[in-house]
């Protein structure tokens, strides 16, 4: 039993406490993880379209299987069923496409995410309008219509401006670029991996595009991804996954649909690894996953020169919470131009926590003394959120192994904040921390979230007043899920009461210990 006046070192940083420490306590291991539960604060919209009004343009028969597989994205997502909207085939025309955008967008609240989903052709034409930037490329409708990259990006602007995160995935190409005859469905070559009967058809058309337009060496391209950026406020906020390269092919199989969606499903449901050991699994994780997939499965074919996935935005979004984030990571050979597997830093992980970020939630936060003498200086921070939430500091310890919960602890329960108004730590909490070393630098990630945090989630060990996060495979995944994912109180979203958004800001603040 020690008395108030004990004095914890930690490492990295050490405490000066007025606590009574009542012994030692284990760590504590969470327990086991489950699938991300539905909320009401996620949205989708899928859109399908394997046939068409215009003869000419070939059928996409495996768009049926990526309706399917997209509809567990989205509930891998968190999105509920009730909030997943399917716009297939023959409803999905032109004006119809953007009545479900303008609907979405006017469900969509502050703070919410948003997954938009697209299968069937691509197209790209010369439009006198950007005929300075060459050819316009879009999403052809069932009625034959187009909706521009130009019209997406103003139609999903709105949308990302107000979502914590949006991401779009579109599985099309817009461009031939294949040997041969690209523009018609044929057989695979038989092979051992090659399903019997298997039908594949490029997922571009070339109807109404010109010849220069449909070679991509003629290529100077206005992208979806680029015609949305302009209108976006926070680009930290959206992600575009696309299924291919502007110069190249995306496939459908008539069997399991586009090559992109099937084995990114798969990747997302589990397959994908936590390639650097951070605790969770990021677009761009799931991403090199897929292509690990879709390389070999279209290696050898005649004519077909690859498919490389790619993504615009932000690529470190960790867009769910499933079995596979919290599964251990296996010293697997790993796959053709995949990094080998590692373990994060804890300032890795911080800056990977940082990431998922609203940026357009501003969190304004200084060290008072950024260059700290050991067992002399103290750790003082000034935080002014632009909204009202809940705060919270951690720290990655100089020792590079090291990671803490400084904020709230066992001193200073309560972290609400209020927008504009600025927060002193440790302020009068009987609670100070004294730089103690190792030298080196200390990371320190700053979060004002709009729901508070269920910190009994961690796997933890008690510092002090302070709480110690375990760093091994579980309790990285479980700081990143307790971190990134909010607690909404009953009855939030409803009139009077707090939001039900997972949302928070966030800022990294460096620090340097010396001698």
């Amino acid at each position: 039993m020690r008395t108030p006046a004990l004095q914890r070192c930690i490492q990295g940083l050490a405490a000066l406490v007025a606590a009574i420490v009542v012994g030692p306590v284990a760590a504590q291991p969470a327990s086991a993880p489950l699938p991300a539960a539905e909320r009401a604060t996620r949205h989708a919209l899928v859109i399908g379209i394997g046939t068409y009004t215009d003869p000419a343009v070939p059928a996409l028969k495996g768009v049926v299987h990526d309706l399917v597989s997209a509809r567990r994205m989205a509930a891998a997502m968190g999105v509920p069923e009730t909030n997943i909207t399917v716009v297939r085939d023959e409803a999905a025309t032109a004006e119809r496409i953007r009545q479900e955008i303008d609907a979405l967008a006017r469900r969509v609240k502050d703070g919410d995410r948003v997954f938009v989903y697209y299968s069937g052709h691509g197209t790209r034409w010369f439009d006198e309008a950007v005929k300075a930037e060459g050819c316009t490329e879009g999403l052809l409708a069932t009625d034959g219509r187009v909706l521009s990259n130009v019209e997406l990006g103003q139609r999903l602007g709105p949308l990302a401006a107000r979502a914590d995160k949006m991401l779009v995935f579109y599985d099309a190409c817009f461009s031939g670029g294949v040997a041969g005859e690209p523009f018609r469905t044929r057989s695979f070559v038989r092979s051992a991996s090659t399903p019997a009967g298997e039908l594949v058809t490029p997922k571009f058309t070339r109807v109404g595009a010109p010849e220069a337009c449909a070679q991509p060496s003629n290529f100077r391209t206005r992208s979806l991804a680029q015609g949305l950026q302009p209108t976006l406020p926070v680009a930290q906020n959206v992600v575009h996954i696309a299924a291919s390269r502007p110069d190249e092919v995306s496939f459908d199989s008539s069997l399991f649909g586009g090559y992109a969606t099937v084995h990114w499903r798969d990747c997302l449901l589990g397959q994908a690894q936590d390639l650097d050991g951070s605790g969770a699994i990021t677009v761009d994780e799931v991403t090199r996953c897929a292509q690990a997939r879709i390389t070999p499965s279209l290696a050898g074919q005649p004519g077909i020169l690859g498919q490389q996935m790619t993504i615009a935005g932000n690529a470190n979004f960790v867009p769910a919470w499933m079995g596979a984030a919290f599964a251990p990571t296996v010293a697997a050979q790993p796959a053709a131009n995949t990094p080998p597997l590692r373990t994060a830093s804890p300032a890795e992980i911080l800056a990977e926590v940082h990431g998922q970020r609203d940026g357009s939630r501003r969190v304004v936060a200084t060290v008072r003394q950024p260059l700290m003498k050991i067992g002399r200086d103290t750790l003082d921070i000034d935080v002014t959120p632009s909204r009202d939430g809940y705060l919270y500091v951690a720290l990655a310890g100089s020792d590079g192994q090291s990671l803490y919960l400084l904020y709230p602890n066992a001193l200073a329960t309560d972290n609400r904040v209020q927008a504009g108004r600025r927060v002193s730590l440790p302020g009068s909490g009987g609670w100070e921390i004294v730089a103690a070393g190792p030298p080196g630098p200390e990371t320190l990630l700053v979060m004002v979230s709009d729901a508070p945090r269920d910190l009994r989630g961690l796997a933890q060990a008690p510092a002090g007043p302070f709480m110690q996060t375990l760093l091994d495979s579980q309790g990285r995944a479980r700081l990143q899920a307790v971190l990134g994912n909010g607690t909404p109180p009953a009855g939030c979203g409803q009139p009077g009461q707090p939001t039900c958004s997972d949302a928070f800001g966030a800022v990294l603040l460096k620090v340097e210990t010396l001698r």
